[in-house]
């Protein structure tokens, strides 16, 4: 009786670590699962992804911006933008066809960036402090916001505080310039579910400082996360899918990691208002 309950216990454990075995392994997958993306160029992900937004944002900011993408793509969508959300690779647009689709309906309004469509998401869950703001890199979104009547005055006065232009040091040290953008951002107060993630440039064309040279909106779906952004004023949306935050955290500081130039410091991540270190 001794050896069976010895044989039944050896038994026991192997399939108790075979079963922690399998549960590590199936975590270590998902976690690798590869990204998926949509431009949002059908009924189906609009839908989806308005789903998932309306969840953490104001329905009427959610609104705006699925307005923002429908007039953007109702524009230039045939120019083979994705519907349905398929493996995310390297994405490559004809700029110059879309550019030309573009100005043909709208004139010199040159549309919106990645900064007009997150503040247009997330203007109703900031607390932005009414400080002096240096909109002197903002004039092309100033001008867009204009022409397109975008937000109103008050709108663009938290808009330009909100991405406003931070001093700072020269040097090449990243983490000095983190601590400029992080004491800036310390003002602020941020949303813990939809989060601003900021890609920012150090410049020093005009005296050294820090600038947001791209940004998107994070949220967390019921299997990871959704981060929604638009390239630039020509390129389009992408909602893409990601498994961890930090997936998303490697995807721009890979794609934006050549924003740079002689004696300045590589680009680096803001999350919210904390430097995300990569390092």
């Amino acid at each position: 009786m001794k050896i069976l309950k010895k044989q039944t216990l050896f038994l026991l454990s192997i399939s108790s670590l075979l079963l922690v075995g399998l549960a590590f392994f199936a975590h270590l997958h998902k976690k690798e699962e590869q990204p998926s993306y949509s431009n949002l160029n059908n009924k189906a992900s609009i839908g989806e992804v308005r789903s998932i937004l309306s969840k953490h944002l104001d329905e009427g900011s959610v609104d705006s911006f699925i307005n923002l993408v429908t007039d953007y793509n109702n524009t230039v969508g045939s120019v083979g933008l994705s519907g349905n959300f398929e493996p995310f690779t390297k994405t490559d647009y004809d700029v110059e066809k879309i550019s030309s689709m573009w100005t043909a309906k709208h004139g010199d309004f040159i549309g919106t960036n990645c900064r007009i469509n997150t503040y247009t998401l997330l203007k109703g869950k900031i607390k932005i402090p009414q400080v002096k703001s240096d909109s002197e890199l903002l004039f092309q979104d100033k001008d867009a916001i204009d022409k397109g009547k975008i937000f109103d005055a008050k709108e663009q006065a938290n808009f330009e505080i909100l991405f406003s232009r931070v001093k700072t040091e020269p040097t090449q040290d990243v983490k000095v310039h983190a601590k400029h953008m992080e004491d800036y951002y310390k003002q602020f107060t941020f949303d813990d579910k939809a989060r601003m993630l900021s890609v920012v440039v150090h410049d020093n064309l005009d005296g050294d400082s820090l600038f947001v040279g791209h940004v998107g909106v994070l949220v967390p779906t019921t299997d990871g996360y959704l981060f929604v952004e638009k390239l630039t004023f020509e390129e389009p949306y992408q909602a893409i899918k990601f498994a961890s935050k930090k997936d998303c955290y490697k995807y721009l500081t890979t794609k934006y990691k050549d924003y740079t130039g002689p004696g300045l410091a590589k680009p680096f991540i803001m999350d919210n208002g904390k430097w995300v270190d990569m390092d």
